[in-house]
């Protein structure tokens, strides 16, 4: 079989040794399209420059160009400084690394670190963020990811005046950072497609996603441009080849679960093409297509450790492909970088996304070594 690297014919650059897929490729009868307008997910030319103004304890916009890649510079914070910490949830790989990170900076940069677990809960990000304001943060890192509670969260900062940045999930009157979402998905759906062109399964793919829209709109562009590239590799497909079945509680077994019942709802499937929100939904996933005996794979979206040890294993073994890399160590330097910057009173990005890369068997120890 031909490997991944060796069939992508869409325009690509290097990066650690992995295939980076620019999101502008199509298939001669589909385009990718990303939406514009989806707060979370703003094309670079609608994003401003926001500067946080005490008095009214609100970002403001200002004069100047914010559709540059923001270049991130951690660096000590003025002396006595706290920074919030509601992290998404302690007991993920993914948040993990989050955690590690941002204290592993605080030693280095000598910064105090207040701490939540919202435990991927609403109700208890409220309470974490109560708690923040209570311990004198100065400015905080918000990993709430049930969108339903982000206004409740933002009210407790706002009244507080204290700035903030939202991972992941967009929060109002604060600096999202995290993910490009459209275009990882957009890259992990091509190269996804990609594997069954080599085998000569194009006209045989089904696309299945799961989906939660209780976190965000923009979360779930992974899902949108998931789809969106399979097509811009495969050709559009019919709508009933297209499909999704809601995977909320952000757990390996609960995708497990579902897929294998999709899986046995759909006998005639064909060769399924399969992602989610994250990599152990993505894992549930491909753990499903293989324990069926079915033909397919699934991709994870993350690259934490989930993804990482998933993507080592070769995909005749698990049917997983590979992951669309997030690398969530490097949140907490471009977290900080901007911290300072509000800190300072400089003008920030509304929104800062971070750049992704497909890793497969072949190229995940470039970026990951293995121990």
């Amino acid at each position: 079989m031909l490997s991944l690297t060796s069939t992508i014919r869409l325009m690509t650059k290097v990066f650690l040794g992995a295939t980076v897929l620019v999101p502008t490729a199509f298939a001669q009868d589909f385009e990718a399209r990303p939406k514009g307008g989806i707060p979370g997910a703003l094309l670079p030319e609608e994003r401003s420059l926001w500067v946080y103004d005490t008095g009214s304890r609100k970002f403001e916009p200002t004069e100047g160009d914010a559709s540059a890649a923001y270049e991130a510079s951690p660096r000590a914070l003025p002396d006595g400084t706290k920074v919030g910490f509601a992290e998404g949830w302690a007991a993920i790989p993914f948040s993990y690394a989050i955690n590690q990170r941002l204290y592993e900076l605080a030693g280095e940069l000598g910064f105090e670190v207040v701490y939540c677990d919202n435990a991927f809960k609403a109700d208890q990000a409220v309470t974490c963020a109560e708690l923040l304001v209570q311990q004198g943060a100065d400015v905080v890192i918000e990993s709430n990811w049930q969108s339903g509670a982000a206004a409740a969260v933002m009210n407790i900062f706002n009244e507080a005046g204290i700035p903030v940045m939202s991972v992941d999930v967009v929060h109002p009157n604060a600096i999202f950072l995290g993910a490009d979402n459209y275009a990882s998905g957009l890259i992990g759906g091509q190269a996804a497609a990609e594997h069954a062109k080599a085998l000569g399964r194009c006209d045989d793919v089904t696309v299945l996603v799961g989906i939660n829209p209780g976190e965000g709109e923009a979360a779930n562009e992974r899902l949108s441009g998931f789809v969106d590239g399979v097509q811009t590799v495969c050709g559009a497909l019919p709508a009933d080849r297209i499909d999704d079945e809601l995977i909320d509680a952000g757990t390996t077994d609960q995708a497990l679960t579902v897929v294998t019942d999709w899986l046995t709802a759909h006998p005639g499937a064909g060769f399924v093409l399969a992602t989610a929100i994250d990599d152990p939904r993505g894992f549930g996933m491909s753990n499903a297509i293989a324990q069926a005996g079915r033909e397919g794979v699934a991709v994870g979206i993350g690259c934490d450790e989930v993804g990482v040890a998933a993507t080592r294993v070769p995909v005749k073994d698990n049917h997983f492909l590979g992951c669309v890399a997030y690398f969530p160590e490097k949140y907490p330097d471009y977290a900080v970088s901007i911290a300072a910057d509000i800190l300072e009173g400089k003008a920030v990005p509304q929104e800062v996304h971070l750049d992704h890369v497909f890793l497969t068997e072949e190229s995940i120890n470039d970026a990951y070594p293995a121990e």
